[in-house]
This record gives C-alpha cells, sequence and structure tokens, in this order.
C-alpha cells in the first residue's frame, strides 16, 4: 500500500543519514549496555538515539516508526531512572526493535507499507513496563496498541504556566540550588531542516532541566514546519558552563544566547561569562524578550566545542553531498595532475636544453604544488572513517555467536583510521567472510574451550591502521588456529591438488590452500558458512583493488588475517617501467625492492629463470615474455628486477629500465579491449602515452605460482 510522508526530496538525505546514523548508535550501545549496565553515560545515549528517531518520524508524519521509538523510549527511560533492570531479553527486544525500525525506514524510501506488524513488538516492549510507575515526560501509560500511542505524542507535555521540580540529571544533585535561564536560538535559514535543528535544541535542553516554556512548541515542531527563532525558559542544577556545552554542539544555528548573553556566534563560541544573575531577577527578565547585543570582538574568543556534558556525541560543521559530484571532481583532479606531469616533462626538457627562463619554471613548480594541495584536499574529502565498515560488527558477532551457542567479545582498535569511500565499499564483503570465519571455524565452544585451559569466552579482534602509505586491517581470533594438514587431506579429497603436490607444501603453502575455490573444512554445512565458498572470494575482491592477504595461526592459539590495501583506487603511486618499447606502471603497494642484475645472475631452474636473493632463490618474470614485447636490438649491460610480493610469497620482475616513481590516475580498459591477463588498467602519461598498469596477481597466476 503507498504510503505519503511529509518530507521533501531535498530533506529526504538528510534524514536518511541522520536515521541511520542514531540506528547504527542503537546497535552499538545496547550491546555495550549488556555488558556496562552501570554505565549511565551509555544509558543516556541509547535513550537520546532513540528520543531523536522519534521526533524525526514523528515530523515527517511516519506514524509507526513513531509509535515503536516512543515504546521503546519508554522502556529505555525505565532504565535510566533505575526501574527496570538490564537483562539480555531485554536487550535482545530492544536490539528486535531497531531492526524493525530499519525496515520501517525503507518505507520512507519506497513510499509503500512493509509488510510489518508493529503491534506485537510495542505488547512486547510494554511488558518490560508493566507495573512500573514512571514520571517520564514522554511516556502514555494508558497507550496499548501502535494507534493509541500516537496519539498521544503531540500532547503539550509542558504548559507553559505548570511548574514541576526539576528531575535529577546525571552531574546534577538534586540538593543544589536550581536556576531559571533564557534561551534564544537563531537557526540557520538556509537549513534544509530546520525543524530536526529546533528539535535537537528541545532534546538537549530536556536532558539539562526541566523547560517551563517553548516557542514553538513540541507540537508545532513535530509538523516540520521552517524553524527560524526558538525560544525557552528552563530550570536546571546545571551550570552557565554546562548548558553553553551542549547547545553550542548542534549544528546549523546561527546564534545562541542564554539570559541574554551570546555563547555562539556564526560558529564561534564566545568564552566570556558575565556574573549569573539572581534566579528572580532572571525570572523577572524573561517576561520581557530583548535584542542580544554582540560583546565587542576583542571578548570573541574561537575555540573548539567541548564534549558536552550530556554525552552528545561531537558533531563537526559539516555539508552532505552527492558522491557523484566527488567522484566528478575526483575526475577533474586526475586531468590537472595528467597535465602537471606533463609540464614537468617539459619542465625537463627545457632544464636540458640549458633554458634559463626563471618564470616558466617558478609557474611549472608553482601548479605542481597547487596541484599537489588540491589532490590532498580532495582526497580527505572522499576519506572515510572505517568505523563505517567495522560499526556492523559488533551486532553481527553478538548474533551469530547466540546462535551457535558460543560466547565471544568484539573488540576494535583503529576505527578512526580513514580510507577512501570507494575501498571501503570494495572491502565490505571480505571482511564480513572474514569475521563471519572466525565465529564459526575459528573460535571454539566453551566447552572445548574450557578442555583446553582456555577462557570460555572467546576474543575477536578488528584492527585498523596506516603503515607507509598503506592501510593495514586485521581480524584476529584465539581460536583453535589453521590446520594444514587437515587442508591438504580436504584439498586431495576435492581433487583440487594430488597427494604428490600436497607432499612438496611447505606449512605456510598448506595454510594458502584454504584460498582456493571450493575448499572447505566445515564438518556441517550452516548458514553461517560450510558452502566451500567464501575465502576464495575474499582474496580475489582483495586483489581487484591490489591489496593482499597474509595468514599467520597457531594451532591452539589463533589465527591472524592481515589486509594490506592502497589507500585508494583514484590515484595510484607507481614505479614507471621500461620494456622494450612500451611504458608499464607496477603499484607501489605492491613492490618491496628493487634489484640491479647482471646477465650471469640469472639461472635457469626447470626452464625458468631465477636468482640469488640474500641466500634465497626468488623466481622471476620476463615482462617482455610475458605481454610479447617486441625484441629490442640493442646490448644491455644490466637489468631490473622489480620485486613485487603476494601474501608470502614473491617474485621478481624483470624490466628493462626504471624510469621512477609517479602518481598515475586510473582509467578503465573499457568493454571494447576487455581484460587482459596481468594489466589491471591504464594510465594517461603527461606525454600523452599510455601506460598499462601490471595486476600483480594476474602476474602470479601466469607464472603459475
Amino acid at each position: 500500500m503507498e504510503i505519503t510522508f511529509d518530507i521533501s526530496e531535498d530533506e529526504l538525505p538528510v534524514f536518511l543519514a541522520e536515521a541511520d546514523e542514531h540506528l547504527q548508535v542503537l546497535d552499538d550501545s545496547l550491546i555495550r549496555l549488556e555488558r556496562e549496565s552501570s554505565d549511565s553515560e551509555l544509558v543516556q545515549t541509547v535513550f537520546r538515539s532513540a528520543h531523536t528517531i522519534k521526533g524525526m518520524s514523528g515530523m515527517i508524519g511516519h506514524k509507526r516508526m513513531t509509535a515503536l521509538t516512543h515504546a521503546l523510549e519508554t522502556v529505555l527511560d525505565g532504565v535510566r531512572k533505575n526501574s527496570i533492570q538490564v537483562t539480555k531479553p531485554l536487550i535482545n527486544i530492544c536490539l528486535e526493535a531497531v531492526d524493525h525500525m530499519r525496515l520501517l525506514r525503507e518505507e520512507v524510501i519506497t513510499s509503500q507499507t512493509c509488510d510489518l506488524d508493529i503491534d506485537d513488538i510495542v505488547l512486547s516492549l510494554k511488558d518490560f513496563n508493566e507495573g512500573v510507575k514512571t514520571e517520564s515526560l514522554h511516556t502514555d501509560p494508558n497507550s496499548v496498541h501502535a494507534e493509541n500511542i500516537v496519539q498521544g505524542l503531540t500532547e503539550d507535555k509542558n504548559p507553559p504556566n505548570q511548574k514541576k521540580e526539576p528531575e535529577k540529571i546525571e552531574g546534577g544533585n538534586s540538593d543544589q540550588q536550581s536556576s531559571t535561564y533564557q534561551i534564544h536560538a537563531k537557526i540557520d535559514e538556509n537549513s534544509i531542516a530546520s525543524a530536526a535543528r529546533a528539535f535537537q535544541l528541545m532534546m538537549a535542553l530536556q536532558d539539562a532541566g526541566d523547560i517551563q516554556s517553548m516557542t514553538p512548541s513540541q507540537e508545532q515542531i513535530e509538523t516540520a514546519g521552517a524553524v527560524g527563532d526558538f525560544s525557552a525558559i528552563i530550570v536546571t542544577v546545571n551550570s552557565f558552563e554546562k548548558i553553553r556545552a551542549a547547545l553550542t554542539m548542534i549544528s546549523g544555528i546561527d546564534e545562541i544566547s542564554i539570559d541574554d548573553k551570546i555563547i555562539l556566534s556564526n560558529g564561534s563560541a564566545v568564552l566570556e561569562h558575565v556574573q549569573k544573575p539572581e534566579p528572580e531577577q532572571t525570572q523577572q527578565a524573561a517576561a520581557v524578550e530583548q535584542s542580544p547585543v554582540l560583546p565587542p570582538k576583542s571578548n570573541l574568543v574561537s575555540e573548539k566545542r567541548a564534549a558536552t556534558p550530556f554525552g552528545r556525541r561531537s558533531a563537526d560543521m559539516t555539508i552532505r553531498t552527492n558522491v557523484e559530484r566527488l567522484d566528478n571532481l575526483m575526475n577533474l583532479v586526475g586531468e590537472l595532475i595528467t597535465d602537471r606531469n606533463h609540464l614537468k616533462q617539459i619542465h625537463s626538457r627545457l632544464a636540458r636544453a640549458n633554458s634559463n627562463d626563471d618564470q616558466i619554471f617558478e609557474t611549472i613548480t608553482h601548479l605542481g604544488r597547487i596541484t599537489d594541495q588540491l589532490q590532498e584536499e580532495v582526497m580527505h574529502i572522499r576519506m572515510l572513517p572505517v568505523s563505517s565498515a567495522f560499526g556492523k560488527f559488533p551486532r553481527m558477532v553478538r548474533d551469530m555467536a547466540e546462535k551457535i551457542g558460543k560466547n565471544i567479545d568484539l573488540i576494535i582498535r583503529g576505527e578512526e583510521t580513514e580510507m577512501d569511500r570507494s575501498m571501503i565499499e570494495e572491502i565490505n564483503d571480505p571482511l564480513i567472510h572474514l569475521v563471519r570465519n572466525s565465529v564459526d571455524h575459528g573460535i571454539e565452544s566453551p566447552e572445548v574451550r574450557r578442555l583446553a585451559g582456555k577462557p570460555e569466552r572467546g576474543t575477536l579482534t578488528l584492527t585498523a591502521r596506516h603503515e607507509q602509505g598503506r592501510v593495514i586491517l586485521t581480524v584476529e581470533d584465539d581460536g583453535g588456529g589453521i590446520d594444514g594438514e587437515r587442508l591438504r587431506k580436504s584439498a586431495i579429497q576435492k581433487g583440487l591438488i594430488t597427494e604428490e603436490e600436497a607432499a612438496n607444501l611447505t606449512e605456510e603453502q598448506s595454510i594458502d590452500l584454504m584460498f582456493m575455490a571450493g575448499l572447505s573444512t566445515a564438518q556441517k554445512v550452516t548458514d553461517l558458512s560450510g558452502r566451500g565458498v567464501g575465502l576464495d572470494i575474499v582474496n580475489t575482491n582483495i586483489q581487484r583493488v591490489n591489496g593482499s592477504i597474509q595468514v599467520e595461526t597457531k594451532l591452539g592459539q589463533g589465527s591472524q588475517f592481515q589486509i594490506v590495501l592502497p589507500l585508494t583506487l583514484a590515484v595510484v603511486p607507481a614505479l614507471m617501467v621500461s620494456v622494450r618499447q612500451s611504458t608499464f606502471a607496477i603499484p607501489l603497494v605492491m613492490i618491496t625492492e628493487t634489484l640491479r642484475l647482471q646477465p650471469d645472475d640469472i639461472k635457469n631452474v626447470y626452464r625458468k629463470p631465477v636468482t640469488r636473493l640474500r641466500g634465497k632463490v626468488l623466481s622471476l618474470i620476463r615482462l617482455s615474455e610475458i605481454f610479447k614485447s617486441t625484441e629490442s636490438t640493442e646490448q644491455q649491460k644490466y637489468l631490473f628486477a622489480v620485486v613485487v610480493q603476494s601474501g608470502k610469497q614473491r617474485i621478481g620482475l624483470i624490466v628493462d629500465k626504471l624510469l621512477g616513481e609517479e602518481d598515475v590516475v586510473v582509467k578503465p580498459l573499457g568493454a571494447f579491449i576487455g581484460d587482459i591477463s596481468g594489466i589491471s588498467s591504464a594510465a594517461i602519461l603527461g606525454d600523452g602515452q599510455v601506460a598499462l598498469i601490471v595486476d600483480v596477481f594476474g602476474l602470479f597466476k601466469l607464472a603459475g605460482i
């Protein structure tokens, strides 16, 4: 059935993005709350996110989402007032409610009612609140069904003439003397979600104390109409500084004043604090609305917004834009990089000709510097923290572990590490496969761990970090490790390798068998794994983005999967090499070192070229033979080998010359050319020539490694 919401096309992306953010907060915080039930700030965070989603859904007229979030909020209000205890069944029903909210969110996109009955879960949430008398501002004790809940949402819970004692909040003391503050805010007139900003102001003040009066009212805000000015009077035991810190965290506000003292103006917080008038004087002054006067410029000091005492997350001054615009901007920067490289070549030719035109040199140098800065800024815009990829795993691990009867703690480190948005999208599925594999295969059941002398609770650790211009992701567990002998036997049984081949494999090579398509050592097929697919897909997807994966494992102690990735797919730092008359680009992320070889340094073993590197045999590949390049007639005194690595395997790529490092803009080969073994894509050089970008993993396959 078609359903209509009171939301414009411009407002839709904002609603969806903020809804996703708060749904993720609910997921993460509820799982933490299961283990840290005494953390009052965490309880406040969960309650606030549910309250925000309720307000957002109410403003667009999404009645079913409003009803469900109201029921969830009521239960969470009981938790924060210690009238409802945090238990596993409570967390389960709250997480189920979050899942329902995600389905209801999709209705806003499709404008179609989904096949979901929320009455049962609303009643289940109400069951936790039965017999609990709550004084929450948002509780409607007479509601039974979703429709009844919605009716109570627009009631004015704080009539202007009704006074009540301020409730005790975190950081406050009921024995402290309360103060009255008059708040006024001007919302950015260009904001496409001004009602949402007003709602955030209202929420911050509700957290801080008791709202005595407010303009516009909550009912007016929830109609989602435009809001330019917001004012309120609150009674609170919190200090002026705490109120200021909470309000200045909200973005999209042009100006905020407390008792006519400007605390925020054009994005700059004002540190000057004039002595607070006595409560009686403040109440008299509140009756007359005065025009705020900016303090002298000398009193205006810019500061970073401090963390709010009410637990609100820090929000930078940000904008949301279409991803396609970022891609187009990146393409334009790519063209500029190509022109910069061309100018560098012209610069070099002029220098060799002993030209003394310093102005040309200065202009080329300046343009190169500006291009580098522009490229860096655009790359920063495209960067996202890996928390956007890691965020789903706490809930996923909890649900999977509970389903198969395991106890697993998930630890996430380095979630602030940034990578290109496109790279995060590409690495998403491989990470899911690895996490599922660790939960299902890696970590043992509580009984097995107990018999092995381990803690019954297993540990799964996700880590992200930057290292030498690359991103390193690790998935590590303290499970039973990987049995190389078992992998060899499974590969033989499935006909993937012969017994002779298996006998010649080292332990490291045996472990690498797990990445062969169709190989699985699972004793039974489940909906988590055991169908012979997964790790081969992981390896393929990682290789497609010029990354690599390595495995470290010890029987009985656990396993670690380490993924090495470039920072971005758009611009690739590469080593340019010459092979006969052609130029190739080898991604630097794959290179470990370069060698200069004399013809006598190259030997043949089983008719394949090899050389010795620090006492070990290094297999070699002649790129001229792989790509059938035109033979050169000139005699070369030296050859060069570029050593590249895949996992723990290394090979040397024999080339004629090393031309130097260069940032190349990646261009797809296109459907007309199609896939070429050993080549991943192309790049246009500064002189207009095309350089082919080498697919290192494809070369490993061509070499039979």
